[in-house]
């Protein structure tokens, strides 16, 4: 954070990232908080969003997933597959 109160994130890969916005978008996103954290090689960010963010369909997505997410959380880690799942 610099001295005016602003966050910089750098080297931050745009495919990923783009990729990434638009498939929250498909899944019915309409809006995301972003959270970084700076990195001595990379930046890393974080996205996330709430219910209140999402359109109806998306809610309805949520609700109809196959995946359990308690069920992933209680055993304190997520593989690769998980995460897929998720999104």
């Amino acid at each position: 954070m610099d001295n005016e109160g602003h966050v910089i994130l750098r080297k931050i890969p745009i495919d990923r990232l783009i990729n990434l916005l638009v498939e929250m978008y498909n899944k019915g996103v309409d809006y995301i908080d972003i959270s970084g954290v700076p990195g001595e090689e990379q930046d890393r960010m974080a996205i996330s969003f709430t219910e209140e963010y999402m359109t109806q369909e998306g809610k309805e997505n949520i609700e109809n997933a196959s995946v359990n997410i308690s069920d992933i959380l209680a055993n304190g880690k997520l593989s690769e597959e998980d995460l897929n799942d998720l999104i």
